[in-house]
């Protein structure tokens, strides 16, 4: 599974005038907080875990501004010697990164599921992945041509609307691993001449949500823009019986069967913007059947699954509390385990979830329960839940 995302921040912002002579284009403030950190929490909720954030033009400003840590994930910021351009500086820590990584651009906000991107591009068996849109406001840039998800050309284009990337790549490490560190571009010194080579490159075209603050104008629009992205819907699941087969206290992959069209049910939400949840009660923890360290492994087992399928969860509830445990640490009575709500008000508390146009399913009537306390719109399961999704978001 890719963990891993370079942040490149090294840019002047030129086109900003004063504003970026005092600070950086990715630290500029947009609702009270440095936009960068809205990329940061976007690309954490879709399973990124560590975060290099590359830097030339006002490096110590980055390093006085960013945690070395969001939630569970690790944040670098790296400081270059001399300017290396958009390809230099991923060379130049190519030797700390994995076997495959997401770059995107620290100054733009591109809102899609970076999982299809990076499914689409393993897919097509190719090293390379770039998410890409139609635009009308990037007059100076080259466009690129696709055809059955393959980039077929990068060339200057004459036309209004051209066909560019979004500031979003996905990496095979070996791409990069052999070239020297110099100042170069990604689209210019690393894709065309890959692609004069008649290699691979992916390329999806995405219709999804994009700012770019580089200007003035749009710097403006940040404000709305973001709002758009925080408050985002959100959909809740049980686990066992909606997200799998209920057979009763599973904790084992043997006993894991997935419910029919899962995946593309969760896909779909993934593409549409919503963020994905599930809350599970564990009582098998309490009552000794299985360990919390059994759970998290099946659960990260389970995240995996849903990554190579081009989806992903935002993030999984559980309570492993219950009144009858026979673990004495886990008796007790509490509000998270479902028919409470708690659960679902922790989610609330660690996200901003535009609740009129979430909602629930489950089930049982104790998921139905704790979603109308939380003025949820609440479901019970239904056999085919991709349709059913599709009919609860149209």
């Amino acid at each position: 599974m890719t963990r891993e995302c370079i942040i490149l921040a090294g840019g002047l912002g030129t086109r900003l005038g004063k504003i970026t002579k005092k600070t950086p284009k990715p630290l500029i403030k947009v609702k009270n907080k440095p936009f960068i950190f809205y990329i940061i929490e976007n690309l954490y909720r879709q399973g990124i875990r560590k975060f290099y954030i590359l830097t030339w033009y006002k490096s110590n400003f980055f390093l006085k501004s960013i945690p070395s840590k969001f939630r569970d994930a690790e944040i670098k910021v790296i400081k270059e010697k001399k300017k290396l351009g958009t390809a230099g500086c991923v060379i130049n820590i190519i030797n700390k990164l994995e076997k495959s990584f997401f770059v995107v651009n620290g100054d733009t906000f591109f809102d899609i599921n970076i999982r299809d991107l990076q499914k689409k591009t393993n897919d097509n068996n190719s090293m390379i992945g770039i998410g890409l849109k139609y635009s009308s406001t990037h007059l100076g840039y080259k466009s690129y041509k696709v055809k059955n998800n393959l980039v077929t050309k990068y060339y200057k284009s004459k036309n209004k609307i051209k066909l560019v990337c979004g500031g979003i790549y996905f990496f095979k490490k070996r791409v990069l691993s052999k070239m020297k560190k110099k100042n170069m571009d990604i689209d210019n010194d690393i894709l065309s001449p890959y692609l004069e080579k008649k290699k691979k490159i992916t390329g999806i075209i995405y219709k999804n949500d994009f700012i770019d603050i580089g200007t003035k104008f749009f710097l403006n629009k940040a404000k709305k823009f973001i709002e758009k992205k925080i408050f985002r819907p959100s959909a809740f699941f049980d686990r066992d019986g909606v997200i799998n087969y209920d057979y009763k206290y599973v904790h084992t992959k043997r006993k894991f069967v997935w419910k029919k069209n899962i995946f593309k049910a969760i896909k779909l939400l993934n593409d549409k913007g919503f963020r994905v949840f599930i809350i599970t009660n564990q009582a098998g923890i309490a009552k000794g059947l299985y360990s919390e360290k059994d759970f998290k492994r099946l659960n990260s087992w389970m995240n995996q699954q849903f990554i190579k399928n081009g989806s992903f969860i935002d993030q999984v509830y559980y309570c492993a509390y219950h009144p009858d445990a026979i673990i004495k640490k886990y008796k007790k009575k509490t509000n998270l385990r479902k028919p409470g709500n708690g659960m679902i008000m922790n989610a609330f508390k660690d996200w901003k979830i535009n609740k009129k146009n979430s909602f629930l399913i489950g089930d049982s009537e104790t998921d139905i329960i704790a979603g109308r306390k939380s003025l949820l719109k609440s479901y019970f399961v239904k056999k085919d839940i991709y349709r059913q999704i599709s009919s609860i978001i149209r």
